[in-house]
C-alpha cells in the first residue's frame, strides 16, 4: 500500500480482540503505523463505534473498555472530524453501494484524501469492489 490508509472499525477492533479472524493482519497494520511505515487516518466516528462494540463484549470489564479506548487515543492516529464534503459523498456511496452512511463515511474520507480504505468486513468490501482504493483486510499483504 502506498500513501495513507483509512481503517474501518472492523479492522481496529482486532487490535483489542486478538482472537478474532484476521487479527494478525490488523496487528501488522498497527505495527506498521507505530513504526512510521504508514499514515493512518480515521473519522471521529471510529471512537463511538469502537467503544460501542467493546461495551457489548461481555468478557470485558468497564475498566478494560475504558483503558482500551484510552490507548486508542494515545496512539496518535489522525482523527478527522466530519465535514460537509465527506458527508455529501458518504450519502452517495451509501446509496450507490447499498451500505450504511456509517460505513460510507470511512470510504468517503479515504476517497477525499487519496487513501486506501481497509475493511475486515468481506461483504462490505465486495459491495465496494468497483472502487479501486478499497481493500479487504484478508487480501492485504504488503504493508
Amino acid at each position: 500500500m502506498n500513501g495513507p490508509v483509512v481503517l474501518d472499525t472492523s479492522v481496529v477492533i482486532k487490535w483489542f480482540r486478538q482472537g478474532e479472524v484476521l487479527a494478525g493482519r490488523a496487528l501488522a497494520l498497527r505495527e506498521a503505523y507505530l513504526d512510521g511505515q504508514i499514515a493512518v487516518l480515521v473519522p471521529a466516528l471510529l471512537a463511538y463505534e469502537l467503544t460501542n462494540v467493546l461495551r457489548y463484549k461481555g468478557d470485558l470489564t468497564v475498566s478494560q473498555v475504558q483503558d482500551g479506548v484510552h490507548s486508542l487515543f494515545d496512539m496518535g492516529l489522525e482523527w478527522v472530524p466530519p465535514s460537509s464534503e465527506v458527508m455529501r459523498r458518504a450519502v452517495g456511496v451509501a446509496r450507490t453501494y447499498d451500505t450504511t452512511v456509517y460505513d460510507a463515511a470511512f470510504v468517503a474520507l479515504a476517497e477525499g484524501v487519496g487513501a486506501t480504505f481497509v475493511t475486515a468486513d468481506e461483504g462490505l468490501a465486495a459491495r465496494l469492489a468497483a472502487l479501486p482504493f478499497v481493500r479487504f483486510l484478508g487480501e492485504v499483504e504488503d504493508v
